[in-house]
């Protein structure tokens, strides 16, 4: 049984080392939604709590749009409970931004797709929220990233295009992804199944 047991800890320990080296020179932030703090995850090295949580973010952004019946963030352990209350930010240039991304564009026709639905009989999905983003931001009084783009659905599928195209910045949230571009321009879209659900203000992305 002893054997048994210690088979099973060098097995782990394997796989962990396995990760760390895969994953240990990524530099990514953990952004705990309620409390707002931020944790480095940057060159890993020996801290066992530090390793978790570099998994954790690869774990993450692994699983970006799976849609199995499995938790979609597939880590066990406390680790994995805690990236159900995270958001992982991931900037251009940084090897898991890359890895989301192609998962994005992997998606760019679901995203599309969607945004063509009759959001009424007068306005697709797509061009109203072109309409309800210069909207919010008249009643805050800001100037939008979106100015000047007239609400039609045309329009906002360029958006898209240009969006998933020149992004430099991914938020993701267990339930919603952002994707931004240096103008500030954003789309949010399922982070479970990668649909469309609106368009979003880098100005107003707290985790930026």
């Amino acid at each position: 049984m002893k054997f048994i047991v210690d088979w099973i800890k060098r097995k782990t320990i394997w796989l962990l080392t396995g990760l760390i080296t895969i994953f240990g020179g990524i530099t990514t932030r953990l952004a705990n939604c309620t409390q707002q703090t931020t944790v480095a995850v940057t060159q890993i090295a020996t801290n066992p709590t530090n390793q978790i949580a570099t998994v954790e973010v690869a774990s993450f952004v692994a699983n970006l749009f799976y849609e199995g019946t499995d938790d979609p963030f597939a880590t066990p352990g406390a680790g994995g409970e805690a990236g159900k209350l995270t958001h992982v930010v991931l900037q251009k240039g940084k090897k898991l931004f890359g890895d989301a991304l192609t998962k994005i564009i992997g998606k760019t026709d679901k995203i599309l797709n969607t945004s063509r639905v009759w959001d009424s009989p007068q306005i697709q999905k797509g061009a109203r929220a072109i309409h309800k983003k210069i909207g919010h931001a008249e009643k805050k009084k800001i100037i939008s990233a979106f100015n000047g783009v007239r609400h039609k659905q045309g329009n906002a599928e360029k958006l898209i295009y240009k969006i998933i195209n020149e992004a430099d910045a991914i938020v993701i949230r267990p339930k919603r992804t952002m994707i931004y571009n240096s103008t500030g321009q954003g789309i949010s879209i399922g982070t479970k199944a990668g649909y469309f659900i609106g368009f979003v203000e880098r100005q107003l992305e707290k985790a930026l």
